[in-house]
């Protein structure tokens, strides 16, 4: 074995151990996620990618009957699989971004048009040499419509890339948008790479970019489930302490921290005369008008628990509080418009005092204005 194809090997058998580690992990700690099945094709097939080249490079050059045969079936799955993942990505992102149209069986059906049209060209080359071609002494050719398959591969990746990079800018993701600027990598850096190699020549390195995407998404993934309640998307209970314990005592030019404690009205009258279901979905309204007023802001977001819900943010003054408080209001009177039961807030608040004082402090303060809120109603 050369020192070229040693050294090569050894990075794929490093990259394949990687993806293991990340696949066992999303098997165990994420079994509640609902596109599961989707990421586990992806983590899947891109192992299977880096087997098929490796295999592909260990017979290229011998030209026995038997090294040729293993040659054109390692390409054709090479390159097909390129194809599905690519495809399999796009709808992963789909599913995570909750677009309705990802469900839709016909519209996935015209989106799989151009990977079967790819998949067929490639499956013809081993007698037309469109995509690509192998040579009497076993070396492997592009063919003369290659650009296709490129096309192929960029479109559902790029198309990955925009449907999540677009998010990044949308102010009302505001909350969002680490984790869909780490899906839109896992489409842009392949296109990228795949393009370079188009008219460069040089190795297949968008395999390693996918390796490098698909890690930086399972790591946001892992980020969110441990800092993230599963229902709302908010930040948990953990991360609010965390982040207060770092605002507590400090002095900002944006002004004084605040505290807010948002708690949903005859939310136990919602579950019971509506159901658990009807009471969820009261709970994701709340946290979608939190994170449409507040997330442009700035401020921090975070389901205590039940249906409380805390708000943290730096302001010049009681009256900015008290601006703030009421565009939240606002914003739920308009979505109760369109619910079968009142969806109502109490929302009290309360004033950092500096240095000495504790969380427990900040917090009963808080909880008391929250009361004196509900003793008004």
């Amino acid at each position: 074995m050369s020192e070229y194809l040693l050294e090569y090997a050894e990075i794929s058998l490093f990259c394949i151990a990687v993806l293991a580690v990340m696949l066992r992990a999303l098997r165990t700690s994420l079994n509640r996620l609902a596109n599961q099945t989707i990421l586990t094709h992806v983590f899947v097939m891109i192992m299977m990618l880096f087997v098929f080249d490796l295999v592909s490079e260990m017979v290229e050059g011998h030209a026995t009957p038997a090294a040729i045969a293993v040659n054109h079936v390692c390409y054709i799955a090479f390159l097909s699989l390129n194809l599905f993942l690519a495809f399999q990505w796009l709808r992963f992102v789909g599913y995570n971004l909750q677009l309705h149209f990802w469900h839709q069986k016909r519209t996935l059906l015209y989106l799989l048009i151009p990977l079967m049209v790819g998949v067929l060209l490639i499956v013809c080359s081993i007698s037309q040499g469109w995509i690509y071609r192998i040579s009497p002494d076993n070396h492997a050719i592009r063919g003369s419509i290659y650009f296709v398959y490129i096309a192929i591969c960029c479109f559902y990746m790029l198309g990955t890339g925009f449907i999540a990079g677009r998010r990044v800018f949308i102010r009302r993701y505001y909350s969002d948008k680490l984790l869909y600027l780490a899906l839109a990598s896992c489409g842009v850096l392949p296109a990228f790479f795949f393009v370079l190699e188009y008219f460069t020549g040089t190795h297949p390195f968008s395999v390693y970019s996918m390796v490098v995407a698909v890690l930086w998404v399972f790591l946001e993934l892992q980020s969110r489930m441990i800092s993230t309640d599963p229902l709302t998307k908010l930040n948990n209970r953990n991360q609010l302490n965390v982040f207060l314990d770092s605002k507590m005592g400090q002095n900002s030019a944006k002004g004084s921290l605040y505290l807010f404690v948002l708690d949903v009205d005859k939310f136990k009258d919602i579950n019971d005369n509506f159901g658990h279901h009807e009471g969820d979905r009261a709970l994701i309204t709340v946290a979608d008008v939190l994170k449409k007023v507040c997330g442009p802001r700035g401020h921090f977001i975070s389901r205590f628990g039940g249906d409380e819900f805390n708000l943290v943010a730096e302001l010049p003054d009681a009256s900015a509080a008290e601006a703030l408080k009421d565009a939240i209001n606002e914003e739920i009177a308009l979505r109760d418009e369109t619910l079968p039961y009142r969806l109502c807030l109490s929302i009290g608040y309360a004033t950092g005092r500096g240095k000495g004082e504790t969380l427990k402090d900040l917090f009963e303060r808080a909880d008391e204005a929250l009361y004196r809120e509900k003793a008004k109603r």
